[in-house]
């Protein structure tokens, strides 16, 4: 379900209806703003007019950072063939691509020579924290769409209706930052609120302590170093912990966390650098 997007729905039905879409379309704004929702719905509203995310699509393809966390050469070509062939339900052969920084200059400079020559019936949709990382040949080819980040008042009354909570909504929908992905994750995935239950006491705790939660930390093997400083940052942007407030902490986290985007950073000497200014 999408959150506080409302009129960007509307405007993109109007364009399909009119038959006015661009080929290709940049999807930028913060995590979990709705960006790869609203593009998997727009996908699902070509093909069955309802505007709501689906896995059941026949001319829509979603493509994802690999194993290595890139996007190569096979995967545009992929794309390239994909486009190349007619709809079979829908006018548009739609092709998303999730977190596009994550493609190396070889693919970008490949998809750039299919943002320029587009089949009629192609729509492309790159969705993106940071467009900056991508070639400007590449992004003057298509539409640049921000998505702003969602009024808490909107994500409390999306998490009363959607999902029965009560008195906690206000609170986490506060917490989230204006992002409806992060609320849910916050509700329902184990695995994140324990990441930010170990995020508090990484900040909370003296040094010598701290250095030894860093082993404990990266142990396990599907430990997420960007997630991780995603969560410090929601932490002391929030203010959960006064005392520890400092802007110099929190712009050397988040420049380590766009660091992460093109970088194959060592998560323990990453930590360890922040122990001094924790």
């Amino acid at each position: 379900m999408l959150i506080g997007h409302e009129q960007l729905v509307e405007d993109f039905k109007g364009l399909a209806e009119r038959n006015e879409l661009s080929h290709g379309y940049l999807f930028c704004g913060p995590a979990r703003a709705g960006k790869k929702l609203f593009a998997l719905s727009f996908a699902n509203f070509l093909e069955t007019g309802d505007f709501e995310e689906s896995n059941m699509l026949r001319d829509s393809l979603l493509l994802e950072p690999n194993e290595e966390g890139t996007v190569g050469i096979d995967e545009i070509r992929r794309i390239r063939n994909f486009l190349w062939q007619k709809p079979v339900v829908s006018k548009k052969r739609t092709v998303v691509i999730n977190d596009v920084e994550a493609m190396t200059v070889e693919a970008q400079n490949a998809l750039l020579k299919v943002a320029e020559e587009p089949p009629e019936s192609s729509l492309l949709i790159l969705v993106a924290r940071d467009p900056e990382k991508l070639l400007p040949t590449l992004q003057s080819r298509l539409q640049k769409i921000y998505f702003s980040p969602v009024h808490s008042a909107l994500i409390e009354n999306w998490l009363k209706e959607k999902f029965g909570k009560g008195q906690e909504a206000g609170a986490i929908a506060k917490l989230s930052s204006g992002q409806p992905g992060l609320a849910w994750k916050m509700l329902f995935d184990g695995r994140f609120r324990e990441m930010r239950k170990s995020g508090e006491a990484f900040l909370k705790s003296g040094f010598w302590a701290r250095r030894e939660m860093i082993k404990t930390l990266i142990e396990p093997d599907d430990f997420n170093l960007s997630e991780f400083l995603e969560i410090l940052l929601m932490i002391l942007s929030n203010k959960e912990i006064p005392a520890k407030i400092n802007l110099k902490l929190w712009h050397k986290i988040l420049d380590l966390r766009r660091n992460t985007d093109h970088l194959n950073l060592n998560p323990r000497l990453q930590l360890e650098n922040l122990l001094n200014e924790v």
